[in-house]
């Protein structure tokens, strides 16, 4: 239901495409998603570079992959956001929220990250209690619907340690390396062969690799 916009700073208004926005309360419950990662800086004394989990904004859409989630939500390196993790929450009825299109942002390098996703500005402060699972961002293009976990990640971490093993298909961290006797050979496109030699136990993925 929309209800009259609420005004912000112009560093928020600007992150929206030509500024236009809505601001509406909910109806209904609804299911939003948060893409966050911060680690440990060095140059920082130890301190934290990126994006908290529980910062403003949010979309409709999960992220397909690292660079799908760069382009549609356009974020700047300069901003440090990792885009390891993503966080699914469930909005409920009531809440007031603005929501427009994600402004495209121009790089120093020139290059154009065009934007073009929902954007969800949240209520500040809003509750950890929202959200509903938890998951590592694939650096490939997801093949089947993400896998969320109950379980929190480590908000931040070393630039080490960031890119642990998980299913290049869904994201999924439970991977199981398979043993030699189950190991296999597939044939590529261009003949090469392939052993494969972990499997995803999520059930709706299964994926080998």
């Amino acid at each position: 239901m929309e209800i009259a916009r609420q005004e912000y700073p112009e560093q928020v208004v600007s992150s929206f495409q030509d500024g236009a926005y809505t601001t509406v309360q909910t109806l209904e419950s609804i299911v939003l998603y948060r893409l966050f990662g911060q680690y440990r800086s060095q140059e920082l004394a130890l301190g934290l570079r990126g994006a908290r989990l529980g910062g403003s904004f949010a979309s409709t859409e999960f992220a397909e992959s690292i660079i799908d989630a760069k382009l549609r939500l356009a974020l700047d390196p300069a901003w440090f956001n990792t885009k390891m993790y993503e966080a699914q929450l469930q909005i409920p009825s009531g809440t007031i929220l603005s929501i427009g299109t994600v402004a495209s942002v121009c790089l120093k390098t020139g290059t154009i990250l065009p934007g073009g996703a929902d954007q969800i500005l949240l209520p500040r402060d809003w509750p950890e209690s929202w959200i509903v699972g938890y998951r590592r961002v694939t650096s490939r293009q997801l093949l089947s619907p993400p896998y969320f976990t109950p379980q929190k990640p480590v908000e931040y971490d070393t630039k080490e340690t960031l890119y642990r093993k998980i299913c290049p298909a869904c994201g999924c961290e439970q991977i199981r390396k398979l043993a030699d006797a189950e190991r296999f050979s597939i044939t590529g496109q261009k003949g090469n062969q392939y052993v494969m030699q972990n499997v995803c136990p999520n059930p709706d993925c299964q994926y080998y690799w």
